[in-house]
């Protein structure tokens, strides 16, 4: 595990190079789409700093095997922002299942600190990265 930890901390740091150049192309579509990796990078490697998170995410794709079926005999949704709701929508309620969570107490205290214009909360406790 250590050297994969290693190559995967070397790799980090290759990608971050990257996305740095990456945001001062001239071409704004491009820079625009490395600063928003950037924002959000330390999702990315969370997985890192987590010995309970898997470097696969093959038992997520069994979970989610379920949600992919119903999707295919209901002949999926009417737009893309509704598959995009669903899919994620049911991904959370999937992870609640496997940490022993409410899901609706977990989508409520999101949905208060949206309504709020609050930071996202921590539901699933992964911060500090």
């Amino acid at each position: 595990m250590a050297q994969s930890h290693n190559r995967l901390s070397r790799l980090r740091k290759s990608l971050m190079s990257w996305l740095r150049k990456g945001e001062q192309v001239p071409a704004s579509r491009y820079a625009g789409r490395c600063a928003y990796i950037l924002k959000h990078e330390a999702g990315l490697w969370v997985f890192l700093h987590h010995k309970n998170i898997p470097l696969t995410n093959n038992e997520a794709e069994r979970c989610l095997r379920g949600s992919v079926i119903m999707r295919e005999i209901c002949f999926g949704t009417n737009s893309y922002r509704g598959e995009q709701y669903r899919s994620r929508l049911l991904s959370v309620v999937e992870t609640c299942k496997q940490r022993g969570l409410s899901a609706l107490d977990v989508l409520s205290e999101v949905a208060t600190a949206v309504t709020r214009k609050q930071p996202y909360p921590d539901v699933f406790n992964l911060l500090p990265y």
